[in-house]
């Protein structure tokens, strides 16, 4: 929470809070009560209604993810002088990703709204069924994305019922796990991080490259790295042309040029080969990725500003900016922590090697530097923690899974997996949304709130 916030809770006082609270609550009973009066109950409203909140949804998904595309393809124009102004906005609102996007969002809407009206006519209840049976259905609009598309998405959706679940049975006392969030984040990074550097084919390719580009450690370093705990013996010309590739110093192409077929791991020269000094490359690491990340993290904190706060903005522009900045500021700041500490941890058991002649390596270090390494996330926002969690949880499932299959542990799902999950998890979520909100996160209910309405 930011200065600016604790000062504006800590000048209300108490008598004024509760009023404040029943009048809010006050007005959201007298939403739902004219929300529930409104309901269309006949086949010719049920239709127009679904259709209405159909392209409604269609419209807001479109131009949300046009926005933020077309955001992002003006940081490529800006940093790689390539493209246009003009360019990035038409691929940005006039792309098929935008176009998809909306299909979806919109296809949902229009299915989740008919079915559940129809139901509730049809049974005469107003139930979690309702809600389950719609939402399920409804699932099917995630055809129109990608298939790449449609599994993290459905890896996403299929977590946040998980966590609905959860969250239902904590609320009822059946269980509580502190900071589950935070301690769910790290086993899933440790996980990840182990992937990265061991298993690169079991998580998404996509994600495999963000990761290769934050940690700016050579694509050429890890394969050479993987190939050594394969037991192959590493090539010279390999790691010669890795450090000419990188413009390497002089003290690097030494070390490269002397390296033995089966080193005890691949020294710090061919992770940092264009710097000779550790600590300047941990500090570099440390800036580079706030500058690279910032712009994006800014991206994501200002633009659901703009779409879903505009009353606020022009109401008090200042408190909001001032909060989106301090954002953007805080989430750089964890995730440059995150990716210095594990250059230093992979650093200094290099230097360990080196300067004390020592023959221990293993692959569970880089797990095992992944955990350490994911303790950055007490630097994050506590309401984000979860949100970072269950982001990186489906991709730490995903590359257990591929891992128990390559060991033929575990059979293989079937190719529209992903269309059963998502269907699943929205019949989840939808009841929950319907009937028990408050299990739901604030993210996940500010979402289907302004995309979808009440139903």
């Amino acid at each position: 929470m930011s200065n600016t916030e604790i000062t504006n809770v800590n000048i209300i006082p108490a008598n004024e809070v509760d009023v404040e609270n029943a009048s809010s609550n006050s007005d959201e009973d007298q939403k739902d009560h004219q929300n529930r009066l409104e309901k269309p109950s006949s086949l010719k409203n049920i239709v127009l209604h679904s259709i209405i909140g159909g392209l409604r949804s269609y419209v807001i998904a479109h131009g949300i993810r046009g926005g933020v595309n077309f955001l992002l393809n003006l940081l490529t124009v800006y940093r790689k002088r390539k493209g246009s102004i003009y360019k990035a906005f038409v691929h940005g609102f006039f792309g098929m990703d935008a176009v998809r996007f909306g299909v979806g969002f919109g296809g949902f809407s229009f299915l989740w709204k008919l079915i559940n009206n129809g139901l509730r006519c049809i049974r005469n209840k107003d139930d979690h069924w309702n809600g389950l049976v719609a939402g399920s259905i409804a699932g099917i609009s995630i055809l129109a994305e990608k298939r790449e598309r449609r599994i993290t998405i459905a890896q996403q959706l299929f977590v946040r019922a998980l966590q609905a679940v959860y969250n239902a049975g904590h609320a009822r006392e059946y269980f509580r796990v502190p900071h589950g969030d935070s301690l769910l984040f790290i086993i899933s990074t440790a996980q990840v991080l182990y992937a990265y550097t061991m298993r690169p084919t079991t998580i998404p390719k996509d994600f495999l490259n963000f990761m290769i580009v934050t940690a700016r450690v050579p694509k050429e370093t890890l394969n050479i790295n993987l190939s050594l705990r394969k037991g192959i013996p590493l090539n010279k010309d390999d790691a010669i042309n890795l450090v000419s590739k990188f413009k390497g110093t002089k003290n690097a192409f030494e070390v490269a040029s002397n390296l033995p077929s089966y080193p005890v791991a691949i020294p710090c020269e061919l992770i940092h080969p264009q710097f000779d000094s550790c600590i300047y490359t941990i500090i570099e690491r440390f800036f580079q990725v706030v500058r690279n990340i910032a712009p994006v993290y800014a991206t994501l904190n200002f633009v659901p500003m703009i779409a879903f706060k505009s009353k606020q903005l022009i109401n008090d522009p200042t408190l909001l900016i001032k909060k989106s900045t301090f954002n953007t500021i805080r989430s750089s700041t964890f995730l440059s922590t995150f990716v210095a500490s594990y250059q230093s941890q992979i650093c200094l058991h290099r230097n360990i090697i080196k300067y004390f002649n020592s023959e221990w390596d293993s692959k569970y270090l880089y797990w095992l530097a992944g955990f350490n390494s994911a303790f950055a996330i007490f630097i994050e926002n506590k309401r984000k923690r979860t949100d970072l969690a269950l982001y990186v949880l489906p991709k730490a499932a995903e590359s257990w899974y591929k891992i128990m299959c390559q060991k033929n542990w575990i059979f293989e799902l079937h190719s529209t997996a992903d269309v059963w999950f998502f269907s699943a998890a929205m019949g989840i979520i939808m009841a929950a949304y319907q009937h028990e909100p408050e299990v739901l996160s604030p993210m996940v209910n500010a979402i289907i709130r302004n995309f979808f309405g009440h139903n």
